[in-house]
């Protein structure tokens, strides 16, 4: 499965889908009903799994457009029962986020669900992993996997034998192959971004060295204007900056309001003619300015890159994370609809 949701962490949903699915994907997996709709709108009539919870009427729907859904709770169930349709059905089981999931107390109320709702078919068994990115102990991790193959004998004695198990993220399918089970969920590491730095410390201790990932998405903007600003002079709202020496600055035409994060202001660079042109004053709605007196030729209409390589230079997700004390999965799926997704 590939996980398109969150607009396919930020590349553009339909675009994304379109090429995983050439490249040998045999499911997508969307959060929400919307995404669902804008893949069959765009002809992609590929397997989906609906992962986030659903109504009853969105349950509905995602019948009708031939989805299967996830069900994580008692409630979901019965909104299920509830849709009226036949519904390919997932259980989401608690091995240890403790955020969704049934648990095995609940687990005969589920069945007695099931069994008086003969048009709900249940086709898979699911679960997520709560600690498998952010260390390099994976202690944890294992017990949820034991915890969830103990739900497995549990389903397999209620009568639930062939069922598509799922419990994988990109972090555990890089480390495990037994996590894989019958469908294995690749999210971010399918975009060429490592789901932390522990996981690919992980990947080279136990000697996978062949394992390269390389980042899909590049943050591309024109420069708008490059203006002189005597020494002195302050730059931005709030006068945050002022010019050291006579200096030239260039304006770009991006700011908060298409996801460039106002906390980069003074933190972050961006790359022009291959070299690093550091964020002056602060970040504006929808502009911004950079200090480029370093970089004579730099002119309106050239292209600054704020995420991806120029030259010898890269600016990774990973950097813009740590100058926002964030993670990559945020920074990819910042840019919203002002920018165009084009394919490289």
């Amino acid at each position: 499965m590939a996980v398109v949701k969150a607009n396919a962490y930020g590349h553009g949903l339909s675009l994304a889908a379109t090429a995983f699915l050439a490249g040998g994907a045999d499911v997508l997996g969307v959060h929400s009903l919307d995404e669902l709709h804008r893949l069959r709108e765009e002809g992609i009539g590929a397997p989906v799994l609906v992962l986030g919870p659903l109504t009853a009427h969105e349950m509905f729907v995602a019948a009708e457009l031939e989805a299967e859904v996830t069900v994580a709770s008692l409630a979901a169930l019965n909104a299920a029962a509830d849709c009226g349709s036949p519904l390919r059905l997932h259980l989401k089981v608690e091995t240890g986020v403790n955020r969704q999931g049934v648990v095995e107390s609940e687990l005969a109320a589920a069945f007695e669900l099931l069994v008086s709702n003969p048009q709900l078919q249940l086709v898979g068994l699911s679960s997520h992993f709560a600690d498998v990115e952010d260390t390099t102990d994976h202690s944890f991790a294992l017990r949820q996997m034991e915890r969830f193959e103990a739900f497995e004998r549990l389903l397999a004695g209620a009568g639930y034998r062939d069922l598509s198990r799922h419990m994988s993220c990109s972090a555990s399918a890089l480390l495990w192959n037994r996590s894989h089970r019958d469908l294995t969920r690749v999210g971010i590491s399918a975009y060429g971004i490592w789901p932390s730095r522990e996981t690919l410390v992980a990947l080279r201790e136990r000697g996978r060295q062949e394992v390269e990932l390389r980042p899909a998405m590049t943050w591309k903007v024109r420069l708008s204007q490059v203006r002189e600003v005597p020494a002195g002079e302050s730059v931005g709202y709030g006068r945050t900056w002022r010019a050291p020496v006579d200096s030239r600055i260039a304006v770009l035409p991006v700011g908060y309001a298409d996801g460039w994060p106002r906390a980069l202001s003074g933190r972050a660079y961006v790359l022009i003619d291959g070299k690093r042109a550091p964020l002056v004053g602060r970040i504006c709605m929808n502009l911004c300015m950079v200090d480029v007196t370093h970089i004579p030729t730099a002119a309106a209409g050239d292209v600054a890159v704020l995420l991806g390589s120029q030259g010898d230079e890269t600016i990774r997700a990973e950097d813009l994370a740590a100058h926002l004390g964030s993670i990559p999965y945020e920074i990819l799926t910042l840019p919203g609809a002002t920018w165009s997704r084009v394919p490289k």
